[in-house]
Formats: structure tokens, C-alpha cells, sequence
């Protein structure tokens, strides 16, 4: 089993653009792993300091120690052998583009290295993560919030396009039309938003959340039905449900509770703050 541990203390500086920072450690055991990662509402920033991982997608892929993944139209198979210990960041569904500047659409179903895309940012986290050992998980988020916060520089345009984002986001059942109606904003720039900051249309995203969300009930509520799950998450019927949860992991939900192939349920969760 890894260990996961969160630190959810974020600069006022950045937590428009973070979520938290994570801890990932195998307690010194070696481990070895054959899972699937899910797709999420966000990009996380993996800064690996031991252990090997090989992510496929298609093609095996090996990636440098801090890379990250784009978002994720489908699982991707993940092997991970040796004495585990990384750090993370998970950022908010627009953040990570502020630190790359770059159009996310390119990045979709992709695992990049950070070098080939930031590389003083890259630089920079790598001198910090060097000086790793020794340091509280505290203490290395100052650390490297101090070098995220310098390539940090936003616009106003920027920021109002992200804001859009957020409205659209924060009303659940809405369709994509509605909200432009109701914005006054055309289909096709609303897209063009999403494209940029996340990577996919406003409809492919809602349906990726709807997926995240449903998938946690399969995995941690036990007592729900399936059944009740797929109405709970807006499902036509337990078949719709069963067709799109295999379209994203190929499995089933059944199976997919049964054989517990994703990468989050061999890790055991602790959200208490580091106290170092």
C-alpha cells in the first residue's frame, strides 16, 4: 500500500491557480504496481524522487523525474516498481496553463516532460527538489512556491477568461448553450477558452467530472447500489452508466469495483496537514 499525504496550506499568491500539494511515499518497501490512472478535472505536476514509473498510453513512456499529465479523455495504464517517494502539486481546472503559457489542447492524453515545455521552471524545481532531504513537506512547499510564484504572471484577459470558466463550472446542470445565452458569449469562444486553459470543449469536461465523481461512488460507496449511483450522477439507466464508465476505463463498474485496477485504490489517503 503507498501512503498519500496532502498539504493544503497555498499561498494567497497562488491558490487561484492551486489546489494543494501532495506526498507520495511507499514508507522505504519496495513496490510494485500494474493500475490505471483516471481521468481527472486537473493537471497535477509530478516531481519524482525515487521509484521508477512507466506510464502506457498506447506506448510505453518514461518520462524525467517532474512531468505531468494533460487531461485525460481515458485511463492510462501506470507500472510502478521500487522505493516510491514523490511530491505533487494539483492544480485548478485553468491553473497550470499560468505556468506554461502554452494552449493545453496540445497536451490532451499526454504525459510531457516539464524540461521540453518550461525550462527555467523545470530548472528551478529541480535545484529545489535536490534539497529535498531534510525538509519537512512544509518547508519544501515554501520552497518551490517561491520559484512558482516568479514565473508566475498573469493579465487581466487572462484572468476574466478563467472567470468565465469558473461560472461555467459552478452551475451543475446547465447545458453549454444556455450558458452562452445567458452570458452572451458565442459557442465557439467559450471553446476556444476551455481548449486553451484546459485542454477540451466545455461538454467533453462536464462529462470528464461527471465521470470523476461517479467513479469515487464505485469505488468508496459501498452502500449504494449501481444502480443508484448512475441516477445519482445523472445516468439515463445502470446501461448508459456501464457504456460510459467502460468507454473512460474499460471496465465495467462491477469489475471495476471487483478487480481494483486504479492506481487510488492501493493508496491509503491521509488529508492531515504536515507538521514539520
Amino acid at each position: 500500500m503507498i501512503k498519500m499525504k496532502f498539504y493544503n496550506e497555498v499561498s494567497p499568491l497562488l491558490k487561484r491557480y492551486i489546489r494543494h500539494y501532495w506526498h507520495v511515499n511507499s514508507k522505504g518497501t519496495d513496490f510494485y504496481g500494474e493500475n490505471i490512472l483516471l481521468p481527472m478535472d486537473h493537471v497535477d505536476l509530478i516531481m519524482s524522487i525515487k521509484g521508477d514509473t512507466v506510464y502506457n498510453n498506447g506506448r510505453d513512456c518514461h518520462p524525467e523525474r517532474i512531468h505531468f499529465h494533460g487531461i485525460r479523455k481515458k485511463s492510462v495504464k501506470v507500472t510502478q516498481r521500487g522505493k516510491l517517494l514523490s511530491i505533487g502539486i494539483s492544480f485548478t481546472p485553468w491553473g497550470f496553463y499560468f505556468f506554461i503559457q502554452q494552449p493545453m489542447s496540445q497536451f490532451v492524453n499526454k504525459t510531457i516532460n516539464l524540461s521540453d515545455i518550461n525550462y527555467s521552471l523545470w530548472k528551478d524545481l529541480s535545484d529545489r527538489l535536490e534539497r529535498f532531504d531534510g525538509l519537512g513537506l512544509s518547508e519544501f512547499v515554501t520552497s518551490i512556491e517561491k520559484s512558482l510564484i516568479k514565473h508566475l504572471n498573469p493579465t487581466e484577459k487572462e484572468h476574466n477568461e478563467c472567470r468565465t470558466i469558473e461560472e461555467f463550472l459552478s452551475v451543475k446542470d446547465i447545458n453549454v448553450m444556455e450558458f452562452c445565452k445567458s452570458h452572451q458569449i458565442s459557442l465557439r469562444k467559450l471553446e476556444r477558452i476551455f481548449e486553451k486553459y484546459i485542454g477540451i470543449s466545455p461538454k467533453r469536461f462536464k462529462e470528464v467530472i461527471r465521470f470523476e465523481e461517479s467513479s469515487k461512488d464505485v469505488l468508496y460507496n459501498n452502500e449504494s447500489s449501481l444502480t443508484d449511483i448512475s441516477y445519482k450522477h445523472g445516468f439515463y439507466d445502470q446501461s448508459h452508466f456501464g457504456k460510459v464508465f467502460k468507454n473512460y476505463t474499460n471496465y465495467s463498474p462491477r469489475h471495476f469495483q471487483s478487480d481494483k485496477p486504479a492506481l487510488k485504490s492501493h493508496i491509503n489517503y491521509n488529508y492531515e496537514q504536515d507538521k514539520h
